[in-house]
């Protein structure tokens, strides 16, 4: 499910929650939970160390899990999910690229080995990706 929302030409906000919108993917992930409980159970012949494995598991998939809420404005991008927010100036970023899973903002001008580690993705799709583009255009352009 899609939520969005635009308040303004200087702002837009939506939402993406992967679990509720790809069906297949999250029947996917449950199966490799499952297996992933079993090889550790067996591995580990602990019922403890399995379940610690798998809480650690699904809280590095928490984007996966729960609805991330993304708002971008020409000064600031916050991110939402969950009990974690993060909030980034877009002064801080020098560009961004669009890919077929959103949009990546780049802290160096020049593209680098390390860039992925520096930027931030922001997960958005069709008209997500349209809108938080063209406010990022004119946001780089001046």
């Amino acid at each position: 499910m899609e939520d969005l929302k635009v308040e303004s030409t200087d702002q837009y906000s939506w939402t993406v929650h992967p679990f509720a919108e790809k069906p297949f993917r999250t029947v996917f992930v449950i199966i490799v939970f499952a297996a992933f409980a079993k090889i550790s159970y067996d591995f580990t012949a602990s019922f403890a160390m399995a379940f610690f494995g798998l809480i650690l598991l699904f809280f590095s998939l928490t984007q996966f899990f729960f609805p991330t809420y993304y708002m971008l404005n020409r000064e600031m991008v916050r991110i939402k999910v969950l009990f974690y927010k993060r909030e980034e100036k877009l002064s801080r970023f020098k560009k961004f690229f669009i890919d077929k899973n959103g949009i990546f903002l780049s802290s160096e001008p020049e593209s680098k080995v390390l860039d992925q580690f520096r930027g931030l993705f922001l997960i958005a799709k069709g008209e997500q990706k349209e809108k938080a583009a063209a406010l990022l255009r004119d946001v780089f352009s001046r």
